[in-house]
């Protein structure tokens, strides 16, 4: 038995496109589909009258993604949990790849992320080369340190031993959780086989914005998780100092790995390269910003790790 669950928001463009895919799935076992949702557009009209045999859980108020994926756990019969976002598409091999990827050691296991937007939307696959330069299709199937929860996989007894999301880190929940994992010795494997398509921001207005909030966030979070880059945001020297390199950095990573497993992105699409570009310069704004914050999330919102 497996349980997908999916969080959403104001998903009225895409809900029906990840509902069907869903529904549409190769796998001949038995599975539910969870959605948990907070909409204020008309996402619950849509379910409700073309879903209506999915779990549907409407919120009255909007609730972050990690909180909205505790709730469906709390709902879910699966031993095989799975997640999925509501601007996503899953291919229909998604839960046959999952189901035999979990037929190993791995208890936590994810795959890749293609762009699901239009070839011509330059906003969209700028986004895209933002923050999926590690979850590229082809890359070969390796132990990593974390997988977006857009696309990854847990056996039940994850969270029945190491506790559920903490919404407070959104947009990093997934990030902070999954460090936790590590941190107590869980392997994840990446099987890029797995794959999803991913909607993305198309306008410069919310893209601009969102990496200013990725960028803000994940400063936040390096101040009370050991990952890569921490260092930098704890000493104030070291982060004057290092921080004028840091979008040059990322912008030679996110090239290097795009031309080594999609180089059609960056040499078909110069315009979505430069507006990306563009993103780096926002989202070290927002990075700069969540440094100088004295307060940690955990203090501020009462949190713990």
């Amino acid at each position: 038995m497996i349980s997908v669950i999916i969080p959403s928001y104001n998903s009225e463009s895409t809900i029906s496109k990840c509902l069907d895919a869903l529904k549409n799935q190769e796998y001949k076992g038995d599975y539910e589909i969870i959605l948990v949702d907070s909409s204020l557009d008309r996402t619950p009209e849509i379910v409700y009258s073309k879903y209506p045999d999915i779990q549907f859980i409407h919120l009255d108020k909007k609730t972050d993604p990690g909180t909205a994926r505790n709730m469906g756990l709390e709902r879910s019969k699966g031993d095989l949990i799975a997640f999925i976002d509501s601007d996503c598409v899953a291919a229909p091999d998604w839960l046959n790849r999952i189901v035999a990827a979990h037929n190993s050691e791995y208890k936590v296991v994810g795959g890749s992320v293609r762009n699901g937007n239009r070839e011509n939307d330059m906003v969209a696959w700028a986004g895209y080369l933002a923050e999926f330069r590690e979850f590229l299709p082809g890359k070969p199937k390796t132990e990593v340190n974390h997988i977006p929860t857009c696309n990854i996989s847990y056996k039940k007894e994850i969270f029945e031993k190491y506790g559920v999301f903490e919404g407070i880190y959104y947009p990093q929940e997934d990030l902070v959780f999954n460090y936790k994992l590590r941190k107590n010795g869980v392997r994840i494997l990446s099987d890029s086989s797995i794959t999803v398509n991913h909607n993305h921001r198309s306008s410069i207005k919310s893209f601009i914005n969102h990496q200013i909030k990725i960028g803000t966030i994940t400063s936040r979070v390096l101040k009370e998780v050991d990952l890569e880059g921490a260092f930098i945001v704890r000493n104030i020297l070291i982060a004057a100092i290092v921080i004028p390199f840091l979008p040059f950095i990322k912008f030679y990573r996110t090239v290097i790995a795009f031309c080594k497993y999609q180089p059609q992105v960056i040499t078909k699409r110069p315009i979505a390269v430069i507006i990306f570009a563009v993103g780096l310069f926002f989202w070290i704004i927002g990075f700069t910003e969540g440094i100088l914050n004295s307060k940690t999330i955990a203090t501020e919102k009462g949190g713990t790790i």
